[in-house]
């Protein structure tokens, strides 16, 4: 079949078009038709086009239900995300993309230990585990002899001797080149971080401060400005390893110190995108807080890191005002499965009833006065979220000018409206246009402006027409969304807005880890059914200073807490971990495997990094 025009496919309009032409095309029509003829999933390496779109295309243009082409690139598509799933949970993804040829099932893939793994990732995986079994494990960390200098002394300020050790032993320490330090909320861990990288820098080492989620990198940056402590990096973890939407560019990172703030949302293959770009003899310091949610990807690292006896060190001592004990209280009760009877102050209240709706108007009215960014209203399930920004926007912002529609699913109207003033998130990463998933920020208006893309030269006709650093840049100019985010307006096209935005008075506690607010509203119709104890303990930890629970359950009479009590006890038997029983494995095997007579090649040597 002969197609002259991209819009001429099916599902494809003049916006979807463009977007095609600049990533497969290289600006041009012509190309990007050829690429698409000759492999219609291709289009899946266009940002935010998935298999089934693709897959339309490709039946559209002939391939067979039964090809090996399709069910290949539907399989690496459903193990996109973390690289491996439950076998289960695979092949129920299978038919929900129509892959239904037995023969193809595990085309492309490889069936391990009771999950499907693309093959680059459980390759990865084992080269971790060998990793980590060839470091000191089981042993407290160990500082030999230090003398404390009254240079030393100062820059370590008036941190409390726990505070004190774990700086000593993170940028000191003879067995910490791999270091935890844990601690719930409250106990300093980003002061002590920023005492680190003071310390590290006043010993010439090269530091590198990183996190996962934007907000939670936001707030390493200010802390280290508080504590006048200079890294020479302080962002995300995908920021530090050159993500640029598809792969990873950066070779092996030169820091001498590098310290993971939030580590357990850290999913196992990003660790080990660090892990095997150090540099020799580098420091790799986790930091987090072991009662939080595990990551959405595959893995919990940090966990079966600790779990192995990764030399660790725990902050326990609560530094927060003693007017907000409240949630310190109730979050620690949380966490160790007991009960309080009451939080012991103001900061936390809880009412529990079967209709909360009342309650939830009045404070979301009593927030009105508040900017956007001190405050967020979190609850469990997405479209509960939903049906919560539906409702804060009528409250919150009634007047507000439109400025773009987007489709609703699951909710009793099928369209709602994104308005000047209303609080937004990011759905999915765009990295073109600087807004990244989860990200929350402020509508304010649309206006033209200038657009620069960019990608990289690959042929050479591309490099007689790129810079010179080798990247190709285009201006055009669209009709845009303007976003405030943090302190900064990115810019993202109306076309593309519905894609991308939605409204974020309400969120889900995974898009909130990383962050905090100055006051928390929990608005959680029903009980948590899924890991329990670590999603309130997280939703209640985003709070610094206010935190309302609102709990709604039938009550059958007298006081409705204990029902909130039970629910916040139930925990997750997540069973025995593989990346721990691998780590298990090849230390045995270590064991009894005869010392090598040449050297190994370094990690960057057999990555080609």
């Amino acid at each position: 079949m002969i197609i002259t025009r991209l819009t001429s496919l099916p599902g494809i309009g003049d916006t979807l078009a463009a977007r095609i032409i600049r990533h497969l095309g290289r600006g041009h029509e012509s190309i990007a038709l050829m690429n698409v003829q000759d492999n219609p999933y291709s289009l899946i390496g266009v940002p935010r086009i998935g298999f089934k779109l693709a897959d339309r295309v490709a039946l559209h243009l002939g391939i067979r239900p039964n090809s090996p082409l399709r069910h290949e690139h539907g399989n690496a598509y459903i193990l996109n995300e973390d690289g491996t799933l439950p076998a289960h949970e695979f092949d129920v993804q299978r038919q929900k993309l129509d892959l239904t040829s037995p023969e193809h099932r595990r085309l492309s893939v490889v069936e391990e230990s009771g999950r499907v793994w693309l093959p680059d990732v459980l390759e990865a995986e084992k080269q971790f585990a060998g990793w980590v079994s060839g470091l000191t494990l089981g042993q407290p960390p160990y500082l030999g002899q230090l003398t404390v200098t009254p240079e030393l002394d100062a820059l370590l300020g008036v941190l409390d001797q726990p505070q004190r050790s774990a700086v000593l032993h993170a940028v000191f320490g003879r067995n910490t080149h791999l270091m935890g330090l844990t601690g719930g909320a409250g106990t300093g861990k980003t002061e002590v971080i920023g005492s680190m990288v003071r310390v590290a820098h006043a010993s010439s080492l090269l530091t590198a401060v990183a996190a996962v989620a934007g907000k939670a990198s936001d707030r390493i940056r200010e802390s280290l400005v508080r504590n006048h402590a200079v890294a020479e990096y302080a962002g995300t973890i995908h920021k530090l390893l050159g993500y640029n939407g598809s792969a990873y560019s950066a070779g092996y990172l030169p820091y001498q110190l590098i310290i993971l703030d939030e580590a357990s949302m850290i999913p196992t293959m990003l660790l080990w995108e660090v892990v095997k770009r150090l540099q020799p003899g580098a420091r790799l310091i986790l930091v987090g807080d072991q009662g939080q949610l595990p990551p959405v990807g595959y893995g919990q690292p940090f966990s079966d890191l600790l779990t192995l006896g990764m030399p660790t060190l725990h902050l326990e001592h609560n530094y927060r005002s003693p007017h907000v004990q409240g949630i310190i209280r109730t979050a620690n009760a949380i966490r160790q499965g007991t009960v309080l009877k009451t939080p012991g102050d103001d900061s936390l209240s809880l009412q529990v009833a079967s209709d909360l709706s009342t309650q939830a108007t009045e404070l979301l009215e009593g927030l009105a006065e508040t900017p956007l960014d001190d405050w967020q209203l979190i609850t469990w399930r997405n479209d509960d979220a939903m049906a919560y920004n539906l409702a804060a926007q009528n409250i919150l912002n009634p007047d507000g000018f439109p400025l773009f529609s987007f489709r609703l699913f699951g909710q009793e109207q099928d369209w709602a409206e994104i308005r000047s003033g209303d609080k937004v998130m990011v759905k999915t990463n765009a990295y073109e246009y600087g807004v990244f998933n989860g990200q929350l920020g402020t509508a304010i208006d649309t206006a033209e402006v200038e657009i620069v893309s960019v990608r990289q030269a690959e042929t050479l006709e591309d490099w007689a027409d790129a810079d010179e650093d080798g990247k190709i840049r285009s201006v055009t100019r669209a009709l845009c969304v303007r976003i405030k985010i943090g302190g900064e307006i990115v810019n993202v096209p109306v076309a593309e807005a519905a894609e991308l935005l939605t409204l974020g008075y309400a969120i889900t506690v995974h898009k909130a880890q990383g962050s905090d607010w100055e006051t928390v509203i929990i608005y959680q119709p029903g009980g948590v059914s899924f890991d329990a104890s670590r999603w309130w303990y997280t939703s209640v930890t985003r709070a610094k200073t206010r935190c309302h629970v609102l709990f709604e359950v039938k009550v059958k009479g007298g006081d409705g807490a204990p029902l909130w009590w039970a629910n916040t006890r139930r925990r997750l038997d997540v069973g025995s971990s593989i990346f721990v029983g691998r780590v298990k494995k090849a230390i045995s095997e270590r064991l009894n495997l005869p010392v090598p007579s040449h050297s190994e090649p370094s990690i960057q040597e057999r990555f080609g990094l």
